[in-house]
């Protein structure tokens, strides 16, 4: 009954998400989908700034410039990055603009108690994933400058900070990003965890599919190599020839062409005969 159902696979409704035009590489699938959840947060938090901004009276409108802005941007990293058969510079690129823009917003926004601190969760994640190498190395490097830069300004212009026009706005800020940062986190680190073990799962099967091959080769040669469908025997002396033309006994030509080694013993009826025999010599 079960065998009758249709399943849909992961990879179906992961699909738009992902791209239709990446080369199967683990860092171009995560470029995709990283690239989709930039599009999703931007959308997501301009709803919210727009919120705040016409029902919580919130006067500035830079946050809602840097949304429009990084919705345009991951929109146009994701079509960019299908040109290329290594997008993963493309997505440092994207990483480096989220940041900035994070950096430019953070004396707007309260700072570390508003809630830009929080979008640095998701941007680790994404370059820890994509990234390899000197590029993660220099990304990396460059989040974490930009975390120490945001909070020195902090520190050392305090005048500039502009803060929430009520601690209902603030709260509702800081809960409504906390929350689509860790779905953001964890729908990354699913996917992640999902496109690993598909690209693992793909390789075992290949290199399963391959050491079948070559053993049913080897087995195929072997079996060539040790007995042959037909054996030329000589029908009064029962010897069997060889490719060479050569003749050679049974036991001879069994031992060189198989792996059977021959160890001699006698059957019941050629016992009675040989008994018979030496009885009558006697």
């Amino acid at each position: 009954m079960l065998d009758h159902v249709k399943t849909i696979s992961i990879s179906t409704w992961l699909s738009p998400l992902m791209g239709t035009s990446h080369n199967g590489r683990l860092e171009s699938k995560i470029y995709f989908f990283s690239c989709s959840m930039v599009v999703i947060a931007g959308v997501i938090s301009l709803a919210i700034n727009l919120y705040q901004y016409f029902l919580l009276d919130a006067q500035d409108s830079t946050a809602i410039v840097s949304c429009i802005f990084l919705i345009a941007a991951g929109g146009a990293f994701h079509y960019v990055g299908g040109r290329y058969e290594h997008p993963e510079k493309s997505g440092a690129v994207l990483i480096t603009v989220a940041a900035t823009l994070i950096g430019l917003n953070w004396l707007t926004n309260q700072g570390s108690q508003g809630s830009l601190p929080l979008w640095f969760g998701p941007l680790f994640i994404i370059t820890a994933a994509m990234l390899r190498g000197r590029l993660l190395t220099i990304v990396a490097s460059y989040l974490i400058s930009m975390i120490a830069i945001s909070f020195f300004l902090e520190w050392r212009l305090p005048q500039r900070m502009v803060v929430y026009g009520s601690s209902e706005a603030q709260l509702f800020d800081t809960s409504a990003v906390l929350l689509l940062s860790a779905s953001i986190c964890f729908s990354l680190t699913l996917f992640i965890t999902y496109a690993y073990r598909q690209e693992r799962d793909l390789a075992l099967a290949t290199e399963i599919e391959k050491l079948k091959k070559e053993g049913l080769l080897n087995a195929a040669l072997l079996e060539t190599k040790q007995l042959k469908s037909l054996l030329p025997i000589c029908a009064w002396c029962k010897k069997i020839e060889n490719d060479d033309g050569s003749w050679a006994n049974f036991e001879k030509y069994l031992s060189e062409h198989s792996r059977t080694d021959i160890t001699h013993g006698i059957c019941p009826a050629c016992f009675i005969d040989v008994e018979k025999k030496l009885l009558e010599d006697s």
